[in-house]
């Protein structure tokens, strides 16, 4: 099997880091993903390659964040690494070596502020900004599109990019009052250089594919056309599927594959997503086969009731 697009990898598990060993943010939250890949023949696929992550350095998190008291007090080696993870993914991109990237990297950081002094829902620093900005300094001015699919609002992204109008960042994500961090709201727009180049879209607790995937193509898509980014990163949290334990949302893995095929992204990077064995493993094998161009039809989670998930028409345009 031949992959239609040229497919980086860049996994970085973080095995020996957690919160906690009950915390959902903990160490086999990337373990069945690994047996899955192993499992379907992902690493046999003449086009997809697996990458090691590189390790970010003190520079590149000062280049997004102003940590208090200091770096070396709030983070561990697995942030930098993860950190690195990203830049290696976008670093294949720009080096033209591939024409995807997916960063499989754990911990998360889209809640992650400009000023860091601590973990802030389970994210300290935040992967995507580092990446952006580590690329801006290397190849100069690139025009980027990040598009924040993660079921929390992506308020430390939004809080780095409210005034720069060379990034447009665009969030879907479960009603702010119905979820954490509680922020997101429409008439969030950006600063007054950058006002428009923020855009949330808050979705109803239990909207399913139907729901994302009519606000993908009818609302984001466009935008995308008119904004003419240099790069689309999709800042890929999982946690809207329908078994995660912390979200209300009924997306499906095939749902999630769909998704990255619309939105096709030059580079995804994982967020959340806390349904360990019910959800990763099919939504990254999902990812995967989107990203790559290869038939996705038969990825199939645990547990699906597909009329039980299925939106109808009058509810998508409520």
């Amino acid at each position: 099997m031949k992959a239609k697009n040229k497919l980086a990898i860049v996994f970085f598990p973080a095995f020996d880091w957690e919160v906690s060993p009950t915390h959902p943010e903990r160490k086999e939250r990337l373990l069945y993903t690994m047996d899955q890949i192993k499992e379907e023949g992902i690493e046999d696929i003449e086009g997809i390659d697996f990458f090691n992550p590189i390790v970010a350095d003190e520079k590149d998190i000062s280049r997004v964040h102003f940590c208090v008291p200091n770096t070396g007090d709030i983070l561990s080696k697995s942030h930098y690494i993860s950190a690195g993870g990203a830049i290696k993914a976008m670093e294949e991109i720009m080096n033209k070596t591939v024409d995807k990237s997916f960063a499989l990297i754990r911990p998360p950081g889209h809640h992650a502020n400009r000023i860091v002094y601590g973990s802030k829902g389970f994210c300290v620093i935040n992967n995507e900004a580092i990446m952006i900005e580590k690329m801006r300094k290397k190849y100069g001015d690139l025009k980027v599109a990040i598009i924040d699919t993660d079921c929390h609002h992506g308020d430390g992204t939004e809080d780095i990019y409210w005034n720069d109008k060379n990034t447009l960042f665009i969030s879907i994500h479960q009603d702010g009052r119905t979820l954490y961090p509680g922020t997101g709201f429409i008439g969030d727009l950006g600063g007054p250089a950058a006002f428009g180049y923020n855009i949330n879209i808050p979705l109803p607790p239990q909207t399913g594919d139907e729901g994302i995937l009519y606000i993908l193509e009818k609302n984001i898509m466009p935008i995308l056309e008119d904004f003419k980014p240099d790069i689309i990163v999709n800042s890929a949290g999982q946690d809207n599927h329908f078994t995660d334990p912390l979200t209300n949302m009924n997306f499906t893995a095939k749902g999630y594959a769909r998704l990255n095929e619309i939105l096709n992204p030059h580079i995804s990077v994982l967020e959340g997503g806390y349904s360990i064995e019910g959800a990763l493993p099919y939504i990254n094998l999902g990812i995967i086969l989107a990203m790559a161009g290869i038939d996705y039809s038969h990825v199939i989670e645990p547990r699906r009731d597909e009329i039980n998930l299925k939106q109808s028409k009058i509810q998508i345009n409520k």
